[in-house]
């Protein structure tokens, strides 16, 4: 079952959730094990498709258009896009609907033409590719070495209250980047 986009921390204590002065908003880093990253095949892509991904660093975006973290972490998510375009990271994005109002392509497209998105989208309405990485929230970034393996995942929005996650998150592209694709 999918969290919703944000948790206010009145739910987040109700519900037994135990957050140590840290809104469950905030981008954690989630425990991965490196696993082949499954395959992002959508029905749709919408704002382009993305470049061959063999060989890189992928970013992946997981994210839907009425979240307001999902908002907060598109400036980001657009940072990187533009800062790795042409190199050896790629940054792609799903858009797995919340509710019944984000299902469309059209307003998804709309959407991005508005916010000026530049990364690629694929439209994950049936949630096959939410379930195939195993996501629980909005927004998650999960990061996948050249090799094809998922290496980390962030869950929740990078800068929340100003935390500056994002340059967590970039480290750990940076690092990937800089592994050898050879290693065994």
């Amino acid at each position: 079952m999918k969290n919703t986009c944000t948790l206010t921390a009145g739910l987040a204590l109700a519900a037994g959730l135990a957050f140590a002065g840290l809104s469950p908003a905030q981008a954690d880093p989630v425990a991965v094990t490196a696993r082949l990253a499954p395959a992002v095949s959508p029905s749709q892509w919408v704002n382009g498709t993305p470049a061959a991904q063999a060989g890189h660093v992928t970013v992946l975006l997981f994210w839907t258009r009425d979240c307001i973290n999902c908002k907060h972490n598109l400036g980001f998510w657009n940072g990187w896009a533009k800062k790795y375009a042409g190199s050896d990271v790629s940054v792609v994005s799903v858009h797995t609907p919340e509710t019944r109002s984000e299902r469309s392509p059209t307003q998804t497209a709309r959407f991005a033409r508005q916010r000026g998105l530049l990364f690629p989208i694929a439209i994950d309405n049936d949630e096959k590719i939410w379930n195939a990485y195993r996501i629980e929230s909005w927004p998650t970034e999960v990061l996948v070495d050249k090799r094809g393996r998922i290496r980390a995942e962030y869950a929740g929005e990078l800068n929340w209250q100003g935390s500056h996650e994002e340059r967590v998150v970039t480290a750990k592209i940076e690092g990937l980047r800089a592994e050898q694709t050879a290693r065994r």
